[in-house]
């Protein structure tokens, strides 16, 4: 007997919710530097260099690069399980979604976006995986 999952609209919005946290973790970062850098940008004297204000907030920006590191590799390893569990799409295809997940951050959202929004109801899995 096939081991059918059901994913219901409910289901790929949590997915889609997981998938989006990745980006939304490394923006957080990617903003905080800019906030850091912005009186550099608009001309404005600052005490420091860039270089100055990168070493004077080097333990708050390594903590949320490592805080998005962590979330990353915990979807990741959720998106690759889920991927590897179903059964409509070929190994090539996997290797290949596995290798653009691995990628960046942004790939979590396409994943989401071309492969789970678009699944069918009943999705066949295999049984001993997940």
């Amino acid at each position: 007997m096939e081991k059918i999952m059901v994913v219901d609209k409910q289901m790929k919005r949590r997915i889609g919710l997981i998938c989006f946290v990745p980006s939304v973790a490394f923006l957080v970062c990617l903003v905080y530097y800019i906030i850091l850098l912005l009186p550099l940008a608009h001309g404005h004297h600052a005490l420091y260099s860039g270089e100055g204000i990168t070493i004077t907030h080097y333990t708050t920006i390594s903590v949320l690069l490592a805080l998005a590191f962590i979330i990353s590799a915990s979807v990741l390893i959720f998106c690759i399980t889920y991927l590897v569990k179903i059964k409509n799409i070929n190994t090539p295809t996997k290797m290949i979604w596995i290798l653009v997940l691995m990628a960046m951050p942004v790939s979590f959202i396409l994943f989401w976006y071309f492969l789970v929004r678009h699944e069918p109801r009943q999705v066949p899995v295999y049984p001993n995986i997940g």
